[in-house]
């Protein structure tokens, strides 16, 4: 088979269900002018094929007729194919988008600071100095989980374009020095006391750490 035959074969399809473009079209009709064998490979393709089911004793219907073109049958398998190519596409994608994993306590590398609000009070801040690392709200502004995405750079791209993880901080909220802020991190839970000025694994003792 000559490779132009070949080629033309493979455009065949789209030609008979009218979808090729108009350059692949009169490439088509321009090649089947002179080919008689392409010609034949067409009229088979649009020739109907009978499908007949196996017949059930107590069916309702004792014979049930169905054509199906093979043209059919080939759009129908190359659009089922395509539904699953998209679709795990897309799946991929949104598990380099969300997959994470929450960091232990120290990993997260968290210090806090003073900070002066607009209405001169001072208060305290909380942040982390851990590269690729954030501080994902929980239940409230109070309780957060530092995470670190497993494919950052993917994350980060699909972000910029998509703007969903707008929760995410690399700092807390400025707080009165009567809050309170808790840490689960994936080691332990920690809560730094505003009015102390201190840190406190969840179930233990006050301890104060200097960074």
């Amino acid at each position: 088979m000559k490779l132009e035959c070949e080629v033309i074969r493979d455009l065949l399809p789209l030609y008979a269900e009218h979808i090729a473009s108009p350059a692949s079209t009169a490439l088509v009709e321009e090649h089947l002018s002179t080919c008689e064998a392409c010609r034949t490979e067409l009229e088979q393709m649009e020739r109907p094929v009978p499908v007949r089911p196996e017949v059930q004793e107590d069916a309702p219907l004792k014979s049930i007729k169905i054509t199906i073109t093979r043209r059919q049958l080939r759009a129908m398998v190359c659009a089922f194919v395509i539904a699953l190519v998209l679709a795990a596409a897309g799946g991929f994608l949104h598990y380099t988008y969300t997959a994470y994993d929450v960091v232990d306590f120290w990993d997260a590398k968290l210090q806090a600071h003073y900070e002066q609000a607009d209405n001169g009070e001072t208060g305290w801040v909380l942040g982390t100095r851990a590269e690729d690392v954030y501080l994902k709200p929980l239940k409230d502004l109070w309780n957060f989980q530092p995470i670190r995405y497993r494919f950052p750079r993917v994350h980060n791209a699909i972000d910029a374009l998509l703007r969903m993880d707008t929760g995410l901080v690399r700092e807390t909220s400025w707080m009165r020095t009567s809050r309170s802020v808790t840490i689960h991190a994936a080691d332990k839970s920690v809560r730094f006391s505003g009015n102390r000025g201190s840190w406190q694994v969840m179930g233990s003792n006050q301890v104060n750490w200097s960074w």
